[in-house]
C-alpha cells in the first residue's frame, strides 16, 4: 500500500508571477542600469520600459490607455482621484476585501460604504442600489483571487445612476468575464504588480481607462500635477485644467521587470486555467462537495480556489482534516469583513483633523461599523473554505495530491 500523500508546497513556486521571474528580467533591467536612465523622465539611454509597458498592457487588455504606478493602493488611490472622488462623498464597495480598498478611499477624505458579497465573494449587486444616497460618487467593485464579480450588472446600476465604477482587480490581472479582461469594464480599472500577484515587478501597480479625461486627470494626479508629452492624448496644453497631485512615478528598474513579465501573461494564465480546471474537474467527482461559484469559469484564474460549506461548523472540522495532512487552508481574510478590522471599525486617522465621517463637509448619515453591518457576508465568509493556490509551475501531481487530500477530508466526514 503506498504512502498516503503529504502536501509540501513545491519549492521556489510560491506566488504565479514570482515563480516565473528569469534571465529575461534580468537582462532588462542590467540594460536599464548600464543605460544610465532609471527615471523614466532622465537619462543619456532610456529604454523608455514604463512607457513600453504601459502602451503594451493597454493593448493586452482591450483598454485604452494605461499608467503605472508604485502600488496597487497608489493605483487606486490615483484612480479615484481622477474620478473626482474626495471630501464629502461615499464610495460602495464590498465588506470582504483588503484593507486598501478602504484606505485609499479614506485617504482622499472620502467615506467608505460597505455591501454585501455573494458566494462568489464578489460583491452582490443586488444589495447596491439599497447603499446609494445623493452622496454617493463611485462603485469600487473587487475581483478577488482571479475570480470575477458580476461586474456588467454593477456598471448596469452605476450608469442608471451617474456613478463611476472603478475595478479593483489587484489579484486578478488577467482575468476574464465574459471573454473581456476585467478592469476594462468600468471607467477605470487597477492592477497590482507586489511580489504576490500574477504579475510582479516586486512592488508596483497599474491604471488603466480607455477614457482619455480620466486618463490625463489620474497621470496629473500620479505625477505631482503635472503632465508628458509622451502620454499626454487629450489635447490639454499649458496651465489648462491644473490641480496638485501626489509622485507614485514608476521607475525604469521596476518597468522593466513589469515588461517582461507582462511578456509571460498567456503562459501564466493558460497554466494558471488549466490548473482550475483540473481541480474544478476533480472536485465535481467527489461527492458531497460544491466549489465556490467563480461566475465565469472559463475566464477565471481561481489563483486561490474554495470550497462551499453549508455552514461555519462543517467548513471549520473540513480544515482541519486536511490540516493533518499538510495543507493550510482558510477563510478569506480570516472569515472577517473589512469593518472588523480595528482601525475600520474605530475610524481611527493619523490626525483628528482628516477624519472624514467627522468632516463637516460630510452631509452622509453617521456610519457606524459593527459586527452584523453584512450578515449575510459574515455567514458566507465563514463557510468558503480557501484550500489551495493555483500556481502556473504545479506539476499534475501537485494537483492532484491537493485533490486526493480533499477527497480523503470528504470522505472520513
Amino acid at each position: 500500500m503506498s504512502e498516503p500523500f503529504i502536501w509540501e508546497r513545491p519549492e521556489g513556486k510560491l506566488n504565479s508571477g514570482a515563480s516565473m521571474l528569469g534571465e529575461e528580467e534580468v537582462e532588462e533591467v542590467l540594460a536599464v542600469i548600464k543605460g544610465r536612465a532609471l527615471s523614466r523622465d532622465y537619462g543619456p539611454d532610456s529604454r523608455e520600459t514604463v512607457l513600453n509597458f504601459e502602451r503594451n498592457i493597454a493593448k493586452k487588455l482591450g483598454a485604452g490607455f494605461a499608467l503605472g504606478v508604485t502600488s496597487g493602493t497608489a493605483a487606486l488611490k490615483v484612480a479615484l482621484a481622477a474620478a473626482g472622488v474626495g471630501p464629502g462623498h461615499e464610495v460602495i464597495m464590498p465588506c470582504c476585501t483588503f484593507i486598501s480598498s478602504a484606505s485609499a478611499t479614506i485617504s482622499l477624505g472620502a467615506v467608505p460604504v460597505f455591501a454585501e458579497i455573494d458566494e462568489s465573494l464578489g460583491i452582490d449587486p443586488d444589495d447596491i442600489e439599497a447603499r446609494i444616497t445623493p452622496h454617493t460618487k463611485a462603485i469600487l467593485p473587487v475581483h478577488l483571487y482571479g475570480v470575477p464579480c458580476q461586474i456588467d450588472r454593477v456598471v448596469e446600476i452605476a450608469k442608471k445612476h451617474n456613478l463611476k465604477v472603478i475595478e479593483n482587480c489587484a489579484l486578478s490581472c488577467g482575468t476574464k468575464y465574459k471573454d473581456r479582461y476585467i478592469g476594462t469594464w468600468g471607467d477605470l480599472g487597477i492592477y497590482s504588480m507586489q511580489i504576490v500577484k500574477i504579475l510582479t515587478a516586486g512592488e508596483g501597480g497599474v491604471v488603466v481607462s480607455s477614457d482619455a479625461g480620466l486618463y490625463e486627470r489620474a497621470v496629473r494626479y500620479h505625477d505631482i500635477g503635472g503632465y508628458r508629452e509622451k502620454t499626454r492624448l487629450t489635447g490639454v496644453t499649458g496651465n489648462e485644467d491644473e490641480f496638485i497631485g501626489e509622485n507614485f512615478r514608476i521607475s525604469e528598474l521596476t518597468g522593466a521587470v513589469a515588461l517582461k513579465q507582462l511578456e509571460k501573461l498567456d503562459r501564466i494564465t493558460g497554466s494558471l486555467r488549466a490548473n482550475y480546471k483540473r481541480y474544478r474537474e476533480g472536485i465535481e467527482s467527489i461527492p458531497g462537495l460544491e466549489l465556490h461559484p467563480v461566475n465565469d469559469p472559463e475566464g477565471a484564474l481561481a489563483t486561490r480556489w474554495g470550497l462551499l460549506f453549508e455552514n461555519a461548523e462543517t467548513c471549520a472540522t473540513f480544515s482541519n482534516k486536511m490540516r493533518e495532512r499538510g495543507l493550510s487552508p482558510g477563510l478569506m481574510y480570516g472569515g472577517n469583513p473589512i469593518y472588523m478590522q480595528p482601525k475600520i471599525l474605530n475610524q481611527v486617522m493619523h490626525t483628528p483633523s482628516a477624519n472624514p465621517w467627522t468632516s463637516p463637509i460630510y452631509k452622509g448619515d453617521t456610519r457606524s461599523y459593527h459586527k452584523g453591518l453584512c450578515p449575510r457576508s459574515e455567514d458566507i465568509m465563514n463557510r468558503v473554505l480557501m484550500i489551495a493556490s493555483v500556481n502556473p509551475l504545479y506539476s499534475d501531481r501537485d494537483v492532484d495530491g491537493i485533490l486526493d487530500i480533499v477527497r480523503d477530508a470528504a470522505e472520513s466526514l
